[in-house]
């Protein structure tokens, strides 16, 4: 450490003026006397002989120079003592108390976090920073406009919490900017078979219109408990109560134990059953044809379904016995990847609260903008944001904007932030309404730089960051 100057004027517990001797940048780290640990926030030059208000007219610039002065305004971080840092500052330090900017080893060995993980380091003094990964659990979201580094953090994230005991999922968005660094967890999503409701969705929306949903939902668990043939599916829509029968409880209890990904599915078996469907359901004649018109020329194969390796159980046994896994969700339509991903979530849910324990699993919702504001996954991410820390299931979400973005219910349980550049003015203010952002300036951040604040950095408040370059780094 090298001295760069002495406090002066107001000290508080929180700020301090510093009357600089020597050169510091925005986002030093510095240490006030022998205790305290703080950041410069701002720094500016003062003359008190070029005052607006002062009645003197200088005519020697130069001499008039000699009276020049460099301030620097410092957040106070918290308290060094014994080894270990306490993020409280409980007295103000008198004037004159000297200022020391820290360098490079400065902070080895100094005690932040038992067990942290690290994403990079801070840009001046090159300390690897020490961040908290019981955050996780609070949800965390990584806000930054395109080509700020998001992807890259979130994977420099995903392997130190793999490293330190953590499983985790990822849903990435496009397929690449996950599954091509993690190429041995991969999972496609034309290989897992999407829940039925989010299937009928599909079917609704691009060929019969939504008023069919219901026709289409029913054809579907028809055929799932016959198996495609077409006895068994009439044999079951009776025992449903159609037809002057009775209703019998027994086929609906035998259809939960049936996976869709073990039946065989028929493009000319599945028309025929829903037209049976589409009948019982007392729909006219003119309707039924053209749906079935409309369900051929669609294009949409059921044959394509067929030979998934995953339903969403398995697929949820997969997630809580691997260490990794990447769901590539870039190749089926937005319903589908919608029911995917709802589906795993909530699994994920479920089977928390069914065993009693915790999880450890981290979701992570790539380009979260397409997912997490009123979309069908945002009720089950919401669910997480609100009672996953119970179960040790924590969220990352990355994303280009922070309001615009986030549903309400899962903007108010986040409680880390990692930001870059932003796209809006505004989300710096909204972000602050969540985290405390002190006074900082996101201008000054090039690609891979970005502030850390709220639980997961060591400090409570922002701290700028530096990502390492290399996942292995």
């Amino acid at each position: 450490m090298r001295e760069v100057g002495f406090a002066v004027g107001r000290t508080s517990t929180k700020w301090i003026t510093v009357r600089l001797e020597d050169e510091v940048l925005l986002n030093d780290l510095v240490k006030v006397g022998d205790k305290l640990l703080g950041v410069v926030r701002s720094v500016s030059y003062a003359n008190p002989t070029m005052s607006p208000y002062s009645p003197f007219t200088p005519t020697n610039i130069e001499s008039v120079r000699a009276y020049e002065y460099l301030n620097a305004n410092i957040e106070l971080y918290g308290t060094v003592e014994g080894g270990k840092f306490d993020p409280r500052v409980l007295t103000a330090i008198p004037t004159g108390t000297p200022v020391y900017l820290i360098e490079e080893g400065d902070l080895e060995g100094l005690s932040f976090i038992e067990n942290p993980i690290f994403i990079g380091e801070h840009p001046t003094s090159k300390w690897p920073l020490p961040l908290d990964p019981r955050a996780i659990d609070y949800h965390l979201a990584v806000v930054g406009s395109t080509g700020s580094g998001k992807s890259h953090l979130v994977r420099l994230l995903v392997k130190e919490l793999v490293r330190v005991g953590r499983k985790v999922v990822i849903f990435d968005h496009t397929g690449a900017d996950y599954a091509p660094y993690f190429r041995d967890h991969v999972i496609p999503d034309s290989n897992v078979f999407p829940d039925l409701l989010s299937l009928a969705e599909v079917l609704a929306n691009k060929v019969l219109g939504k008023e069919y949903l219901d026709d289409i939902e029913v054809a579907l668990y028809a055929y799932l408990f016959s198996n495609g043939e077409y006895e068994t599916a009439r044999m079951f829509m009776e025992s449903l109560g159609f037809g002057n029968r009775d209703p019998d409880m027994g086929p609906i209890l035998e259809l939960m134990r049936i996976s869709p990904k073990d039946v065989k599915w028929d493009d000319k078996s599945f028309a025929s059953i829903l037209r049976m469907v589409m009948g019982y359901l007392k729909r006219k004649e003119h309707t039924i044809a053209k749906s079935l018109f409309r369900l051929v020329r669609s294009g949409i194969s059921m044959k394509s379904f067929n030979g998934r390796e995953y339903d969403i159980e398995k697929l949820v046994d997969h997630i809580i016995d691997s260490e990794l896994t990447v769901l590539d969700i870039s190749s089926e339509t937005l319903p589908i990847r919608y029911g995917i991903m709802r589906g795993v979530i909530s699994g994920i849910m479920e089977r928390a609260e069914s065993k009693g324990k915790r999880m450890d699993i981290t979701i992570v919702v790539d380009e979260a903008q397409v997912y997490a504001r009123g979309q069908p996954p945002t009720e089950s991410l919401s669910d997480v944001a609100r009672r996953g820390r119970k179960w040790g299931i924590g969220l990352i979400l990355a994303s280009q904007r922070w309001v615009s973005d986030l549903d309400m219910n899962i903007r108010a349980n986040i409680n880390s932030v990692l930001f870059s550049s932003l796209q809006s003015s505004s989300d710096i203010d909204d972000i602050g309404k969540v985290v405390n952002i002190g006074n900082i300036d996101v201008g000054v951040l090039g690609t891979g730089d970005f502030y850390i604040t709220g639980l997961l950095s060591p400090f409570r408040r922002p701290i700028l960051i530096h990502t390492f370059g290399d996942l292995d780094e």
